[in-house]
């Protein structure tokens, strides 16, 4: 279950039109755990039938959009809902046109009514996707099912305002194409480093090569007025991408970390089914754990991190000072990868060398979390078979077999960049968010 933020509420259940003890929360805050898993709010309150329906009406429309096209007798049997209700809930979003249908599949062999199948309304809702990385800014426009209709990019400056003041312009560029939708649900914005998620605050990137912070919402909202904006780390919108977009199936997953390799290594942490942020949203910076203390220095101000030794510059400079050529363009990460591939005894070497120290800085990440899946997201995963062998090879030198057994490691699978599928999530989350049942009233 989703929550608004992308993440993912701690509801695990199938409600009935009878509502029969689904939910039920007393003066000493106590939740039935037949029906859900443990609720980590302090306020609690107990939830009318209103709620009760709103929460089988996104159960339904979740459903919907992980297995369309579905059938209604599908619905029902995953949901657990009576068929009765689920027709009720299909009329409702039909009205509504968040859903069409699209079809009818072959009747059994008893023979009966065709079943008739459903899918999310495409033009129902459009999102923008605005993702600031450390050298070019990256937006999409996407319908209702998260496909893109509209990319853009732009390459960053030295100077945050100009660069912000580029971005604007193409995200009103892509807003005169909004008409074609019944409803324009807003911007989702992905920040690289230390943010605010409020605000849209940059407190921390040094990758970025800007003074901090830096005002980012307010920018954006002086310039595009009138615009709901959502704001995020682009490492933890990587994994919202990949579960939302990615086709690894991921949606059931409890504990994932995805690590971002790119100018820097970041990473995005599931726990318990929920986004997790961590104190004034400092959680997940893995990239800046120390593998060496006798490595170079990174971009932090520390010596050895792991950003330091399997980021993508760390990657373009090893092969350089190996194959003695430069270490700028055109040689850059996706140039590299391709020789790998093609077997340039450099390039793979090179390749093998950064999956290496990737596979060290997993120890944290497994010891500390003990995540079911690790996914790895960036342009070496492109040269996947090199780099998950290698990655478990030096796993193995600091993660005993009884911890490394319980975590499977995967490549991000989504089409277009993660962190940018995320920030277009955000936006569309809100229409599958659970309702706020758990709120003081």
């Amino acid at each position: 279950m989703i929550d608004g933020q992308g993440g993912f509420k701690a509801l695990d259940m199938h409600l009935h039109e009878d509502y029969g003890g689904c939910v039920q929360t007393t003066n000493n805050a106590k939740v039935d755990r037949a029906a859900t898993k443990t609720i980590g709010f302090k306020d609690l309150r107990p939830a009318n039938h209103k709620v009760l329906r709103d929460i089988n009406e996104v159960i339904v429309l979740n459903i919907i959009r992980e297995r369309q096209p579905i059938s209604r007798i599908a619905i029902a049997e995953l949901s657990k809902l009576e068929p009765g209700t689920v027709t009720r809930i299909l009329q409702g979003f039909l009205r509504n046109s968040l859903i069409s249908e699209v079809g009818s599949g072959p009747s059994t062999p008893l023979g009966g009514r065709k079943p008739r199948y459903v899918s999310l309304n495409a033009l129902k809702q459009c999102a923008i996707g605005l993702d600031i990385g450390a050298r070019e800014t990256a937006l999409a426009l996407s319908d209702f099912n998260g496909q893109i209709h509209d990319f853009r990019r732009i390459s960053n400056t030295k100077d945050p305002g100009s660069t912000l003041t580029a971005a604007a312009a193409e995200l009103a560029s892509l807003m005169q194409r909004v008409n074609g939708y019944e409803e324009f649900g807003g911007v989702g914005v992905g920040l690289i480093g230390l943010v605010d998620s409020q605000e849209g605050i940059i407190w921390e990137g040094e990758n970025l090569g800007w003074p901090v912070p830096v005002e980012v919402g307010k920018i954006l909202r002086s310039k595009v007025p009138d615009v709901p904006f959502y704001f995020e780390n682009n490492a933890r919108l990587s994994v919202l991408g990949e579960i939302w977009f990615g086709t690894s199936r991921l949606s059931q997953v409890q504990n994932l970390v995805f690590i971002d390799v790119n100018e820097g290594v970041g990473t995005g942490v599931i726990i318990d089914g929920q986004l997790y942020r961590g104190y004034r949203n400092g959680a997940g910076e893995f990239g800046h754990v120390c593998i060496d203390p006798r490595g170079p220095k990174c971009s932090c101000g520390s010596y050895g991190c792991l950003e330091a030794f399997a980021s993508d510059v760390a990657t373009v400079e090893r092969y350089a000072q190996k194959s003695g050529g430069p270490s700028a363009p055109p040689v850059d990460m996706k140039l590299i990868v391709d020789l790998a591939n093609k077997g340039d005894a450099y390039a793979v070497a090179t390749i093998r060398e950064t999956a290496h120290y990737l596979g060290l800085g997993l120890a944290p990440i497994i010891y500390g979390l003990s995540p079911e899946k690790i996914v790895v997201g960036g342009t070496i995963t492109q040269a996947w078979p090199l780099v998950e062998e290698e990655m478990w090879k030096a796993c193995a030198e600091r993660v005993s077999e009884p911890f490394r057994k319980n975590t499977t490691l995967v490549a991000c699978s989504t089409r277009h960049k993660a962190s940018l599928l995320g920030a277009i999530s955000l936006v569309l989350a809100q229409n599958f968010a659970a309702p706020e049942i758990f709120a003081a009233p």
